[in-house]
C-alpha cells in the first residue's frame, strides 16, 4: 500500500484463503495508537491492541480493485454493477437542496441572544426546506446524541421518524468528509426503534434549551412543536406498524450533479477515480445497513 500524496509505501495485505489480511500498516502518526475497551481507566486495559491489529481483526477496512464494480468491505467481497453502467441506482439515494448551496458553517455562530440557529449554517438549513415535511423537530446534538436532529411526521397515514445527521465542508468527490458522518449514522440505526427505556432521559435533554461549547442560547431544543407534542409524536412513530424509518447525512460538501458527472465520464471510458469509488462503496455500504434494519438511508446535499 502506498500513500495517496507522497507514495511511500505505508503498509501491506495478505490474500488469504478465506479473507484478506492487514498484514502492516506503517503510519508514524498513528503508530503508537492502541485500542482499548471503555469498561477501564484509560491505560489500564491489558488486552488493549495496537490500531492495526484492530483493525485487521474487525475487518474495519476498504480494498479497492482495477475493476471499480469489486470491493471488499468488513470481510467480505461485494460486486455492485451499477458503478459501471450508469449509476441511476445510487443516485437515487441521493436529494439536491437548493439551500444547501449558500452553507458557511455547519452549525453557525451562538449568543445568549440567538432564538433559533443561523440560515447559513447546516443546522439552519435542516429546519428550513429540507425537513419541511416534519411537523415536530428537536435539536439532539451534543451529549449522548442519536443525531443532530430527529424529526416526526405525524400524519397518521405516512407517519415517519427521521435522524438528521449534519456536516459542511468543502465540495469533494471522496469518501474523507463522510466517515464520521456514516460512522454515526450506522451507530445510532438501533435508536431509531426510539427505545422506551431510553425516553424520560432524552425528554429531559430536549426540554431544555440549546448550549454550545459553554455558551447559553435561547434556542429551544424543541425546534418545532411542544414538548407534548414531541411525546406524541414518540409514542406515534414507536407504536405504528407503518412508520417509515429514514437516516439523512445533509451536507454541503458533496453536489449531486457533480457525482452524475462523474458517473456519466465513466460511462464513456473515462478514468476511474479512485477516491470517487471509496465515496461510492462507503455510502452504498450505509445505505445497506440502514436497509438492513428496515430503514432508509439518503444523503441531501448540493444540486
Amino acid at each position: 500500500m502506498k500513500h495517496p500524496v507522497t507514495g511511500d509505501e505505508v503498509g501491506g495485505i495478505a490474500l488469504n484463503k478465506t479473507r484478506i489480511a492487514l498484514r502492516s500498516l506503517d503510519v508514524p502518526s498513528i503508530s503508537d495508537v492502541s485500542v482499548e475497551s471503555t469498561q477501564y481507566v484509560l491505560g489500564t486495559d491489558e488486552n488493549r491492541l495496537p490500531l492495526r491489529r484492530f483493525i485487521d481483526q474487525n475487518d474495519a477496512f476498504i480494498v479497492l480493485f482495477d475493476q471499480p464494480q469489486y470491493a471488499y468491505i468488513d470481510g467480505s467481497l461485494y460486486q455492485d454493477d451499477s458503478l459501471t453502467s450508469g449509476g441511476a441506482t445510487f443516485l437515487g439515494y441521493l436529494f439536491a437542496s437548493e439551500e444547501l448551496a449558500h452553507v458557511t458553517g455547519e452549525k453557525g455562530t451562538f449568543s445568549a441572544a440567538h432564538t433559533t440557529f443561523d440560515d447559513t449554517s447546516t443546522f439552519g438549513a435542516i429546519l428550513g426546506p429540507i425537513a419541511a415535511e416534519d411537523d415536530v423537530i428537536v435539536c439532539d446534538d451534543l451529549n449522548e446524541e442519536w443525531a443532530d436532529f430527529i424529526g416526526f411526521r405525524t400524519d397518521p397515514a405516512s407517519p415517519r421518524i427521521t435522524f438528521y445527521h449534519a456536516k459542511h465542508g468543502a465540495l469533494s468527490l471522496g469518501a474523507s468528509p463522510f466517515h464520521i458522518s456514516v460512522s454515526q449514522a450506522l451507530k445510532n440505526l438501533g435508536n431509531l426503534a426510539l427505545p422506551e427505556p431510553k425516553m424520560a432521559a432524552k425528554f429531559g435533554v430536549w426540554d431544555r434549551c440549546y448550549n454550545n461549547d459553554r455558551q447559553r442560547t435561547r434556542i429551544q431544543r424543541v425546534c418545532r412543536g411542544t414538548m407534548a407534542a414531541v411525546q406524541a409524536a414518540v409514542t406515534q412513530c414507536r407504536s405504528a406498524p407503518h412508520t417509515m424509518k429514514r437516516v439523512a447525512i445533509v451536507t454541503s460538501s458533496l453536489s449531486k450533479a457533480a457525482v452524475a458527472a462523474e458517473f456519466d465520464r465513466m460511462n464513456v471510458g473515462g478514468r476511474v477515480d479512485p477516491y470517487f469509488v471509496q465515496l461510492y462503496w462507503l455510502l452504498s455500504s450505509y445505505f445497506a445497513a440502514c436497509a438492513e434494519v428496515g430503514a432508509f438511508g439518503c444523503v441531501i446535499c448540493q444540486e
